[in-house]
């Protein structure tokens, strides 16, 4: 089969012979992959992996093959891959915490994961969803679900104001959860102009463009003295330093955003405890894959707006590079092209 895989240097189409799945594994023929931030990080040296192996976590496809022990897929079944592996075993996984794991691994990251065009996946990390869907929206799921605890993390409350700080793809994606809420006003802080006119036509009540220099005055006065919540998906700590002062006093601060683990920013520990402010981070999905997959399968979240491109996996190098540049709101490598 051809792969691209990443040897610890560089990313390079491979052929791969596979093995039979295991007892409780499955063979997958994938659909679609989606390229996330996390793979670009990866090619880049900032994201920890374990090469030499096939990347990409961001993808679905149909089940060829089934172990002898698997009973809840059947060869033909349409499925998501939740790519993160918890052990069941350790303290947090005991705990419920399982994304805190302390023996974590993920498809497409330390084991061979989508970016081919067949994959051996754990039964358990597979979910059923209708051949109805089209595969390249199903390669959203996986970061819907990653959204989806974000969303959760900020505990919106009715009559709230939320900032999202950051309008790609993810930042979209918790748009459209707040859109769900009772949410009084979602305000979106985003560069990109193209970006800029997406979110508004998405139900952003207001979208911002942070090189305003009356950012901030202009929110204190749109939100009548800050924002309940902020939402941070851009992954720098200028972006987190913003989001902070964006925050009335009791507001609620989360940082989903991955960034640069050598970057820092300063604030005043009084500050936090005479505003009772509360800082929280999100990180992958515990728990919240099978509402990912609820929500689109009832059409409570639509996936099907955003803007999306595909490449075939022999031109993974130009989808990374149109990822990277921001051509698109979301790159998708298609495995049918």
């Amino acid at each position: 089969m051809r792969a691209a895989e990443y040897n610890g240097n560089k990313l390079q189409l491979i052929n791969r012979t596979l093995r039979e799945p295991g007892s409780r594994e499955i063979l997958l023929k994938v659909s679609a992959c989606g390229i996330c931030g996390t793979d670009i990080k990866i090619l880049e040296g900032k994201s920890a992996s374990t090469p030499p192996v096939i990347l990409g976590h961001e993808y679905c496809g149909i089940v060829e093959k089934i172990g002898t022990y698997v009973k809840n897929i059947l060869v033909g079944d349409f499925v998501n891959v939740d790519p993160n592996i918890h052990c069941g075993e350790c303290r947090f996984c005991r705990a419920g915490k399982i994304n805190l794991c302390e023996n974590l691994t993920a498809l497409g990251v330390d084991i061979d994961g989508g970016f081919a065009e067949y994959c051996l996946v754990p039964a358990k990390q597979c979910y059923q969803i209708p051949v109805s869907i089209n595969p390249i929206h199903a390669a959203l799921m996986e970061p819907l679900s990653c959204a989806i605890y974000g969303f959760q993390k900020a505990t919106i409350q009715s009559g709230d104001s939320v900032v999202i700080v950051g309008g790609g793809v993810i930042g979209l994606l918790i748009l459209k959860l707040c859109r769900l809420s009772s949410a009084k006003q979602i305000i979106i802080i985003e560069t990109d102009e193209n970006r800029r006119e997406i979110l508004q036509n998405s139900g952003a009540d207001i979208v911002i463009d942070p090189n305003d220099e009356t950012l901030l005055r202009n929110l204190t006065e749109i939100t009548n003295g800050g924002a309940d919540v902020a939402i941070e998906c851009v992954g720098s700590c200028a972006a987190i330093e913003q989001s902070y002062h964006l925050l009335r006093r009791g507001g609620r601060l989360v940082i989903f955003g991955v960034s640069p683990s050598d970057q820092h920013w300063k604030v005043l520990p009084y500050d936090i405890f005479r505003n009772d402010i509360t800082i929280t981070g999100s990180f992958l999905n515990p728990f919240t894959f099978q509402t990912a997959v609820d929500l689109i399968t009832a059409q409570k979240i639509q996936i099907s707006d955003i803007d999306v491109k595909t490449f075939s996996l022999n031109r993974i190098h130009e989808a990374f590079e149109n990822q990277i540049q921001r051509k698109s709101m979301k790159t998708v490598i298609d495995l049918n092209l």
